[in-house]
């Protein structure tokens, strides 16, 4: 919305939420989405469905590329169209596939690099090495977490510089100084750009986005408890259904079981990305309590563990692999996991459910309130507060209004004079349990307006 209305540089990002220096400006992933969308909404105008649909399309070409992975490996469509759909049956990526997060594009990119990574497997040809580094570059650029599969593939070629057999005939990687170098270009770039990242965060407003990790070292016990509990929560409803889960691990127990007769360039992957998964689950403990897209990126481990368990299927138990009856009940559960992130996503978008309540209550008047505001003098470049949203922007971008919400003022009252201090205007409450704030009746004498649940008052 700021790069759409306000034309800021493509390396200049800023949010509604002014933060500490009061200018907006702050940076996580490359922006590369949110500028094109903005180059859209400025031939087309600003209608969100237009971000659901390029994200949505995005992952509809990831998936593309897992069927075509499939059907190159395995020359057996219905498999590859079983597991290719399969990933859009997790209520997690269904639900995030036509929202606004960088997670699926940046998921969707990787699996394009995975396949073109086994399309150079297969041929030895470094153009399709040279495909898999671009895309592997911008998934990581929206997302780094995107490069676990990456990593894996680097873990390949170091296997093989130290005389590890990945196949037979020939090895992989058969020019290593120039296939090191793309290696590295990727690794540069994504260095390149978190570093500028981190470098205008700390001349801007840093803390508004994580570069960096949640360990789970800095936990306490009570806190991964309650964190290993609520997992436990997002297996039950929110990765797969839980049965579907429990079939991918005794998958990836069938490849231990008979890893010397798997394909050792898939099996290595395999052990390499599952090993970077459990490095991951680590490393970002903290926030997988709450945030179920920190874990949309590790859904790359299902197809290559897939891949590979259906590679040992067909080459070491060709009849199962081709049993009619095998497919029709792998259809008849896919056709289960559906409906179960059906039901899921009917559960999601509920207005009445806990997951939209406090739109519902307390943050949907701010979509319509725009005309209101112009109609009792709020100029739209005018400073506002919004003291009962503890979000960084969602009000703010709802009524398109910049200033800052409780997230920088925690219900400190002397934070918010300092706001004020900075050209705040106007004083947003929209729910009744922020009058309670002590202090807050210092702010609340001239009220000027009343739209819904919102009172708003001149600071």
């Amino acid at each position: 919305m700021n790069y759409y209305q306000d034309n800021n540089p493509f390396l200049q990002p800023s949010v509604h939420y002014l933060g500490a220096d009061g200018t907006g400006k702050t940076i996580s992933e490359c922006p590369l989405i949110y500028y094109s969308v903005a180059s859209l909404w400025k031939v087309f105008g600003h209608h969100e469905f237009i971000y659901r649909m390029l994200v949505l399309l995005i992952y509809f070409i990831g998936l593309f590329s897992v069927f075509k992975l499939f059907e190159n490996k395995l020359k057996d469509s219905i498999w590859a169209m079983i597991c290719s759909l399969l990933l859009f049956t997790s209520p997690t990526l269904v639900y995030y596939a036509n929202n606004f997060l960088m997670d699926i594009p940046a998921l969707s990119l990787a699996m394009v690099g995975l396949y073109f990574f086994f399309r150079f497997e297969q041929s030895g040809s470094n153009k399709f090495l040279y495909w898999s580094a671009l895309f592997y570059t911008i998934a990581g650029l929206l997302k780094v977490s995107a490069l676990l599969s990456f990593a894996a593939i680097i873990g390949l070629f170091a296997l093989e510089l130290v005389n590890v057999t990945l196949r037979s005939d020939r090895k992989v990687f058969h020019q290593p100084l120039k296939q090191a170098a793309v290696f590295a270009g990727v690794l540069l770039i994504q260095y390149a750009w978190y570093s500028y990242a981190s470098f205008y965060n700390a001349q801007f407003n840093s803390g508004n986005f994580l570069i960096g990790i949640l360990p789970i070292w800095e936990m306490d016990s009570s806190a991964i408890q309650t964190t290993l509990s609520a997992i436990g929560d997002h297996m039950q409803w929110s990765y797969f259904r839980l049965e579907t889960q429990i079939l991918l691990l005794l998958t990836f127990s069938f490849i231990i079981v008979f890893f010397k007769r798997a394909n050792k360039a898939a099996l290595y992957l395999t052990l390499i990305a599952s090993a970077g998964f459990c490095a991951y689950v680590v490393l970002f403990f903290n926030p997988l309590k709450d945030h179920d897209y920190y874990t949309v990126n590790l859904f790359i481990l299902v197809p290559i563990v897939l891949l590979t368990f259906f590679d040992v299927l067909k080459t070491q138990f060709s009849s199962s692999f081709s049993s009619i009856i095998l497919k029709v009940l792998a259809i008849a559960f896919l056709i289960h996991n559906v409906d179960f992130a059906r039901r899921r996503m009917i559960g999601r978008y509920n207005p009445d459910g806990w997951t939209n309540a406090n739109y519902t209550h307390n943050l949907r008047a701010f979509t319509e309130i725009e005309p209101y505001l112009e109609a009792i003098g709020v100029r739209p470049n005018e400073r506002v507060i919004s003291l009962s949203d503890d979000h960084i922007n969602t009000s703010l971008y709802l009524m398109n209004h910049k200033g800052w919400t409780n997230y920088g003022i925690y219900n400190d009252m002397t934070r918010l004079q300092e706001k004020i201090d900075q050209g705040a205007k106007y004083l947003f409450i929209s729910d009744t349990t922020t009058y309670a704030i002590p202090g807050i009746e210092s702010f609340t004498s001239n009220k000027v307006g009343q739209y819904k649940n919102i009172d708003i008052y001149a600071l």
